[in-house]
């Protein structure tokens, strides 16, 4: 599997004191500008920050950290001929990029890329509750990732970075009884009362300043929007929090 997550370039975070939390980490917020949104009929579903708290071992002992990212949603809805509304969502997370006694706070440090797609989904749930939605499209109760291929990547440029936009085709399974936002798609029931939903994932990440900012478009098979996210990513701006 191509690697999208780049390999973490970090600075070490000095953190006095040995009880409680070790230590509070931020990122800089990342955004679409309108400007880009307009011409292709995304909007601005909310940008919030969200605190993600876990244990972080350091010696014999682990204490917790909290990673504060900022999460940004954006989506574009359209009538197809039968009359129903296909959604693509284009989420932008940005996560901080840095060491705290030796070992990365950042969540999506060790991950696979299937493993980044669910930890987002995971960010995206975490945004709802705070925010009671971040975007139209993107479920806050994806409960498992069932099939994950890669399709094909393209190159594009991000932040002043060349980084390759990976796309995959996902079958992901959604508890109904939860969500309160969907990518409108076929979907099927499951055996506990959920559905599964076919889905397009667009991939990117890219490092900027002392955060990694990260990009997830999402979309029912039967909507053509690679390009047009792909362009979207790379109008992303980012605040840093260091020297870029």
């Amino acid at each position: 599997m191509r690697a999208v997550a780049p390999s973490l370039v970090v600075v070490l975070v000095v953190v006095a004191g040995c009880t409680g939390t070790l230590a509070e980490v931020r990122s800089g917020p990342a955004t679409i500008p309108e400007a880009a949104l307009s011409p292709v009929g995304y909007i601005h579903g909310n940008t919030t920050e969200v605190p993600l708290t876990y244990p972080l071992g350091v010696g014999p002992v682990s204490r917790d950290v909290t990673v504060y990212v900022w999460v940004s949603g954006y989506s574009r809805t359209v009538t197809d001929a039968s009359g129903a509304n296909d959604t693509a969502a284009l989420l932008v997370v940005s996560s901080p990029n840095r060491r705290v006694e030796g070992q990365s706070v950042n969540p999506f440090t060790q991950l696979s890329n299937r493993g980044v797609v669910s930890e987002l989904f995971e960010v995206v749930a975490a945004a709802d509750n705070t925010t009671g939605g971040v975007v139209d499209g993107v479920s806050a109760n994806v409960t498992e990732i069932a099939r994950f291929e890669e399709q094909r990547a393209q190159n594009r440029t991000v932040l002043g970075q060349r980084v390759e936009v990976v796309t995959y085709a996902a079958t992901v399974q959604v508890d109904t009884a939860a969500a309160t936002s969907a990518v409108t798609t076929p979907a099927d029931a499951s055996d506990d009362g959920g559905t599964t939903q076919t889905l397009l994932v667009h991939l990117m990440a890219v490092e900027h300043g002392e955060d990694v900012v990260f990009a997830m478009g999402v979309h029912g098979e039967e909507m053509d929007e690679a390009a047009t996210i792909a362009a979207l990513m790379e109008a992303i701006e980012h605040e840093t929090t260091g020297e870029a």
